[in-house]
């Protein structure tokens, strides 16, 4: 075998090797950045088989487009050489000084804008995300991030940073921010601690207040419609009897007009029927027997 044809095996063979490894597969969920000769390819691929060229025209980087992403921010767990003096501390609406901590959760939103910043995209990300939080933080007070605040807070955060991460061209998406610890500096902490009890204490109280306002609403409501019932039914009956008393008085006046004499003997009559009960002594006379007041007694009381 001639040596030209030998060369000849060994190009071809170098050539199918060379086609060979230049084939990749990009999975679900996936895409793959190409720069050409240091030129970004101006579509990512997909999913599928696609061939690369070799020997370092093509250069590659997979990306999940389903991968969420963390990055902390804020202060440190653990301080260390590189942390600055004040990292992690912000000052808040009333002048307080306030040490948080968060995480920040995206995902990739534009493979090649990501790539492309790629060396600096991360530091990057936590700065802005600190100018966002110390944004929010200076226009409330230190008691709202130690205590009810933080969801308010963070959604405020995430608004304004995804709002630097499309202006930048970062190609993000900011899918969340999680303040994870807020406190005050160590050297006032116990004073808050004593502050937020005492806040705690009184929200308690309230709570309990309202709790029985709200219980004892229906007993009171229900009581005052009882007594504006029992008070409805009582003057009811007084204009029903006074209604009956003037009618009565307007009858024994028509009668009256119409014989005298007769309503007196009538009323008279109507008087000693009504009183006679009380009597407890009793005489009879007759119509033309005088009176012995003798008969009574001086001072008795049962007649």
């Amino acid at each position: 075998m001639s040596r030209m044809r030998i060369g000849s095996l060994l190009v071809g063979f170098l050539t199918i090797l060379i086609a060979w490894s230049g084939w990749t597969t990009v999975e679900p969920g996936e895409v793959v950045v190409v720069r050409r000769l240091g030129r970004t390819l101006p579509e990512p691929w997909g999913p599928g088989p696609h061939w690369i060229w070799p020997l370092g025209i093509d250069r590659s980087t997979r990306l999940r487009l389903d991968e969420v992403r963390r990055l902390e921010f804020g202060l440190p767990e653990t301080s260390g050489p590189l942390n600055a003096p004040g990292d992690g501390e912000y000052l808040t609406g009333d002048l307080n000084i306030l040490r948080a901590r968060g995480v920040v959760q995206y995902r990739v939103s534009h493979p090649i804008s990501f790539v492309l910043r790629s060396e600096d995209r991360d530091r990057l990300l936590v700065r802005m995300t600190e100018a966002s939080a110390t944004r929010a933080l200076a226009t409330r007070g230190i008691d709202q991030p130690l205590r009810s605040g933080r969801s308010e807070i963070a959604r405020e955060i995430q608004t304004s940073l995804a709002s630097s991460a499309d202006a930048l061209d970062l190609g993000v998406s900011i899918l969340g921010i999680n303040l994870t610890d807020a406190r005050p500096p160590i050297e006032v902490e116990p004073a808050f601690a004593e502050a937020q009890s005492a806040q705690s204490e009184r929200d308690r109280k309230l709570v309990e207040a309202a709790s029985l306002a709200r219980n004892m609403r229906p007993a009171t409501l229900a009581s005052a419609g009882t007594r504006i019932d029992e008070a409805n039914a009582r003057a009811s009956r007084s204009a029903e009897m006074a209604r009956a008393q003037a009618g009565r008085f307007l009858t024994l006046l028509a009668e009256a007009d119409r014989s005298r004499p007769l309503t007196i003997r009538r009323l008279y009559r109507d008087a000693l029927r009504e009183l006679m009960p009380r009597v407890r002594r009793k005489i009879l006379m007759t119509p033309d027997e005088p009176v012995d007041l003798g008969l009574f007694g001086s001072g008795n009381s049962d007649q």
